[in-house]
């Protein structure tokens, strides 16, 4: 049938089903490779902190469509959710807005509508979530928390590490930044997201790992009048998540703790992904991450994104 449909021709000899032909069939050739480079092998692979554990952990090749051809949808209610209580946890954080919950609920009220939810009820459930985040970072901000006190929010940091034979440039913004009774520096990152990580993984959690690493490295000697600071820990502040009840209970946020890193898997962590960025080794990993991918579609490891004639 296919070869019938692909002799067929018009009054002027052309194909009517070219497609038919299997030289059209772009599944059976063999895969291109780009004559340009990705990225200059003779300087630093700039990443972020966010992005290693997509990168190495997740999936390389979600990695590189999302952030390197920048295919990613268009920024979602959730994210705005997120942007919104960064800023606000900003301003209280450096004294610009008084840490009062009715306060910060103005501010929320004055953007919310320029958020776009699937349905009214959506928006309602989700200003409900975003005033319980509020409520629980107001009670982190006052509370005692070992000695620990801040000295910058937002802070933004770009330095470039030894990883192998790789040179890696980390670029991102901490958002908190703090010292503790030591004068070693701690960094806080809040998360408003509703998945989060286990015990075990946060250990080794890769943007924390990242900063860390960015501490030693001079990423915030500015704070600390020029002398560079030990590396104290750092931590993961779940917005939405209450503690548990031992911890606080509800009112405050869930707090995951990252140990200052020891041993070499930072620095194998960081070799991995640049060289996975220089090779252009994309290969797709599956796991629970792909029912919330963009890219399904066109993912060989997805029955939806694979050629037809595999």
């Amino acid at each position: 049938r296919l070869a019938r449909l692909a002799a067929l021709r018009d009054e002027e000899g052309r194909p009517l089903v070219p497609a038919a032909h299997p030289h059209r069939w772009w599944g059976l050739h063999e895969p291109t490779h780009s004559e340009v480079p990705l990225r200059d092998r003779d300087r630093p692979v700039a990443l972020s902190g966010s992005a290693l554990d997509q990168l190495v952990n997740t999936c390389s090749l979600q990695w590189f469509l999302g952030r390197e051809v920048k295919a990613d949808a268009p920024s979602t209610a959730a994210q705005g959710f997120g942007n919104v209580v960064h800023v606000l946890a900003d301003e209280v954080a450096s004294g610009r807005t008084p840490a009062d919950l009715a306060v910060l609920m103005e501010r929320l009220d004055s953007v919310w509508d320029a958020l776009a939810f699937d349905a009214p009820w959506k928006s309602r459930q989700e200003k409900e979530q975003a005033r319980a985040a509020l409520e629980r970072f107001l009670h982190w901000h006052v509370m005692e928390r070992g000695g620990r006190t801040p000295v910058a929010t937002e802070h933004s940091f770009d330095v470039t590490l030894e990883a192998d034979v790789y040179k890696v440039r980390i670029r991102g913004s901490m958002d908190r930044v703090e010292t503790d009774g030591e004068g070693r520096a701690y960094v806080v990152d809040f998360k408003t997201g509703k998945q989060t990580v286990t015990r075990g993984d946060v250990e080794h959690h890769p943007q924390l790992a990242a900063y860390q690493l960015a501490v030693r490295e001079g990423a915030v000697d500015d704070l600390f009048q020029g002398g560079r600071p030990q590396a104290g820990g750092a931590e993961l502040v779940q917005l939405r998540q209450g503690a548990a009840k031992k911890d606080g209970g509800d009112d405050v946020p869930k707090v995951q703790a990252q140990e200052p890193p020891d041993g070499e898997w930072v620095g194998q962590l960081l070799a991995t992904a640049a060289g996975r960025v220089l090779d252009e080794r994309f290969t797709p990993t599956t796991g629970d991450h792909c029912e919330r991918c963009a890219f399904r579609g066109a993912c060989s490891a997805r029955a939806e994104g694979r050629h037809v004639v595999d």
